[in-house]
């Protein structure tokens, strides 16, 4: 579960700094990242501004099979067909990782926070006894929970995981271009990234269910999300009016959006756009996000060429493994404890 910056309800309707007022979230072709190519180029001025002007895009052209969208899906399909007792048996709480299963409406400590009517499977990067951050005890770097008799479910979901950190590494590469950045230069921060995995499950809305939506208006924090989403659709963006913009599902492509990291690192020239979920259609709805974060021992600083000619840093640096454990430890403050 990457963590997010909750807005009250009366903010819903605010509008971002330099939010434009965007009626649909642009599609980009990116087959050519990475190629060094005019048409490379191209593709990083789109990407600039959708960043600037959206805060999402559809990635487009990607080069992920059909089938490993397909596999990914099915396999949250079976996970949340298991029974409610096995499920619970790899309840997130049980992790100091904070990694595992979250049934709807759970909120943790913060009990104003708002419900969602949706339940999740939360995995990290998969890492074992001998992992060197793993004998230091550096907090969320462990292993995940599995669940017991789900043959193929592990292999199936790490395989995923492994095909979004190599995607990943195009995007955040070209990400830093956009940013003015050489080639290169933002995956030195991505070595062993705090990357993280959901699974989701929207159960259809329905006129009895009147205090939850699918997931509440929010930013993610991170500084990208790849999104794959199902047929379903009820994913929706916040443009400057106050109008809440459908992205609808488009066949093979990933949807982009970028995260307060992003904002922090360009002194607000990129946008982190709210966004909701709103099941409507009558079925239910899944999608996985994967969530980019960079390594645990980062400091996220604005970027110099987005406070040149006088401006000002409008964030002070921040450490990211800290802020996130943070979050994550102020949220579920038992996670991980033996109860006696």
């Amino acid at each position: 579960m990457a963590f997010m910056a909750n807005l009250p309800e009366d903010a819903m309707a605010i509008a971002m700094t330099r939010r434009a007022d965007f009626s649909e979230i642009p599609i980009i072709d990116i087959g050519e990242l990475g190629l060094d190519t005019p048409g490379e180029t191209a593709t990083i001025a789109s990407i600039r501004h959708a960043c600037e002007n959206v805060g999402f895009f559809y990635a487009a052209n990607n080069g992920i099979e059909a089938s490993a969208f397909d596999r990914i899906l099915a396999e949250g399909r079976r996970f949340f067909a298991l029974s409610q007792a096995e499920r619970d048996a790899v309840l997130l709480t049980n992790s100091a990782q904070y990694r595992g299963y979250l049934p709807i409406g759970a909120r943790g400590s913060d009990t104003d926070r708002p419900r969602d009517l949706l339940e999740s499977f939360n995995v990290g990067r998969e890492l074992g006894p001998d992992d060197p951050f793993v004998r230091e005890g550096k907090p969320l770097h462990g292993p995940n929970q599995w669940p017991a008799g789900l043959t193929g479910f592990r292999e199936a979901v790490l395989d995923y995981y492994a095909t979004m950190e190599t995607l990943m590494r195009r995007l955040l590469d070209a990400v830093g271009l956009s940013m003015g950045l050489p080639r290169g230069a933002l995956l030195e921060h991505y070595r062993q990234p705090i990357t993280q995995l959901r699974l989701l499950h929207y159960p259809a809305q329905d006129d009895t269910i009147h205090d939850m939506i699918g997931a509440r208006p929010h930013r993610d924090i991170g500084v990208i999300t790849i999104l794959l989403q199902d047929d379903v659709g009820g994913l929706e963006v916040l443009n400057n009016m106050g109008e809440w913009v459908v992205a609808p599902p488009l066949p093979g492509t990933l949807i982009i959006n970028f995260g307060d990291m992003a904002r922090r690192m360009t002194n607000d020239r990129f946008l982190a756009a709210q966004h909701r979920v709103v099941n409507r259609y009558g079925r239910e709805r899944y999608s996985v996000p994967f969530f980019v974060n960079p390594d645990y021992d980062t400091v996220l600083t604005t970027l110099p060429q987005f406070a040149a000619e006088g401006a000002t840093a409008l964030y002070e640096p921040v450490h990211v493994g800290e802020f996130m454990h943070s979050f994550y430890r102020n949220l579920w403050p038992s996670a991980g404890k033996t109860v006696s």
